[in-house]
Formats: structure tokens, C-alpha cells, sequence
């Protein structure tokens, strides 16, 4: 298994390059970030240099928190911010080799101009990523955490994909935001598989390390890996006390795994 530290949630205590120094120290296999953009990209690249692992992904900004903006690209009234902020994102993961930007849908109504908003905005990004090998990536929220999100599950999350027409924009299927929302997390899974582009993962009902609440990672892990998966597990999650104490998930998971195969 390869998991990737989530470095938005993860060490948040910490500066942001120290982040990825720790993350190296404690032997993840990749890092991925959240919202970067207060660190200079060419000083990030640096630090990501040393430290020698892939970059899984960044997201597009979430606009001006105070308004209560979580993400711009299917808001109808907000297409000139999403553009400049889908620039944002594609310039600071050209230079930080980022292999995905995470695409920020944002709160707004569950209507044709948002569904039509988003397509557009996913399509305009695709143009704009053509001479890379950078991929887009939307995610299912659970409204319980996100209330007022315009993609909720992984059936419109496919839909959306299907009307892009590209095969570089994929879901970002977080087994977290899954379980809330809809359950029956490895069956949407494997029937949804040939559109998933990034996994990750945290406990379920808390969003803390990935050994507590309702989901056995190490069973669905091992299954999906069996199914075909071949990427990172992106540890997204809220720990309990901190990050340190809590990382023995990574060795319980891999020896849980290896005894049930």
C-alpha cells in the first residue's frame, strides 16, 4: 500500500515546509496538499526536491471564506473568479509537479446552471492543461459536514466526468465523505472504478486516524488494491491528539492486511 500524507490537515501546527520534511521522516510514500498557495511555489518545489516524493495533488481556492465560499467552479454567478483561480491552481502545479488539482465545486444549488457551470469551468481547465500531465479531480461531500455542496455523491460525480468527455478529469473518492453520504463504499467503488482518479480515507463518523468508527481500511484497502487500484491512499483525516502519536494506523493497517490475505 502507498499512502500519501495530506498535508492540510496533517501537522497543521507546523509551517507548511516543515510539513513536508515530517512527512518524509515518518515514511509516507507521496504528499498532497490543500491549499499551499501562502508558500511560494518555487520555495515549495525546493523543499519537495529534498524530500524526493510524488505530489498527488492541490486544490482550487475555496474564494472569500468569510462569504462562505467552499470552492467556485460550479457557481454560475462566479465564473470569472473560478477562471482566475483555475489559472492559480494550474501554474502552482506546474511548478511544484502536482500530479492532479482537486476542483473545488463550492455551495450553490443543486440546478442545470451549476451542473452547466461546472462542466464548463472542468472543460476550460482541460484546454488549459493540455501540453501537461496534470489531471483534474472532483470530490463527493458529505452535506453533513459541507451542507450546501454542489456534488454529493459518486453516481453525479461519474455523470459529471461522462459530460467533460476527458479522461484526465476523474472523482476523488474519499471513502470518508462516501460512508456519510451513501454507505456501501467498496460496491460504488468497484462500480465506479474506471472513474476514480485518487482515493482517500479517515474514520468514520469522526474524520480521525483510519483504525477507528465504522470502516475496516485494512479490509477495504486490501480489496480495492485486489480490484485493480494502483495509486496512493491519501490520508486526509483530523488527528485525535497529534499527528505523530497517531501515525501507528500505518504500520496496524499494512500488518492487518498481510494476515488476511
Amino acid at each position: 500500500m502507498k499512502f500519501s500524507a495530506n498535508l492540510g490537515l496533517l501537522w497543521s501546527e507546523l509551517p507548511l515546509l516543515d510539513r513536508v520534511y515530517k512527512a518524509k521522516e515518518k515514511n509516507f510514500d507521496a504528499i498532497e496538499f490543500q491549499f499551499p498557495y501562502e508558500v511560494d511555489a518555487n520555495e515549495l518545489k525546493k523543499a519537495i526536491d529534498n524530500i524526493n516524493l510524488p505530489i498527488i495533488g492541490i486544490n482550487t481556492i475555496k474564494g472569500d471564506v468569510s462569504k462562505g465560499d467552499n470552492g467556485l467552479n460550479a457557481i454560475p454567478s462566479k465564473v470569472q473568479e473560478a477562471r482566475v483561480a483555475i489559472d492559480q491552481a494550474i501554474e502552482y502545479a506546474k511548478v511544484i509537479g502536482s500530479k492532479n488539482i482537486h476542483f473545488m465545486c463550492g455551495i450553490t444549488e443543486q440546478n442545470h446552471n451549476s451542473l452547466k457551470t461546472l462542466v464548463e469551468n472542468l472543460q476550460y481547465a482541460v484546454s488549459q492543461l493540455n501540453d501537461t500531465n496534470i489531471g483534474l479531480v472532483i470530490e463527493p461531500k458529505n452535506q453533513k459536514d459541507f451542507p450546501g455542496y454542489f456534488l454529493t455523491n459518486v453516481e453525479q460525480a461519474k455523470e459529471i466526468c461522462q459530460l467533460v468527455g476527458n479522461n484526465n478529469v476523474k472523482i476523488m473518492f474519499d471513502f470518508y465523505h462516501v460512508q456519510i453520504s451513501q454507505g456501501n463504499v467498496l460496491t460504488r467503488f468497484k462500480d465506479n472504478f474506471n472513474f476514480i482518479g485518487h482515493v482517500q480515507m479517515a474514520s468514520v463518523p469522526e474524520r480521525n486516524e483510519p483504525i477507528f468508527g465504522e470502516l475496516n481500511y485494512s479490509n477495504i484497502l486490501s480489496e480495492i488494491y485486489k480490484f485493480g487500484y494502483q495509486g496512493y491512499v491519501g490520508a486526509e483525516y483530523n488527528p485525535l491528539t497529534n499527528t505523530d502519536d497517531g501515525l501507528s494506523w500505518m504500520k496496524e493497517i499494512n500488518r492487518e492486511r498481510i494476515n488476511n490475505i
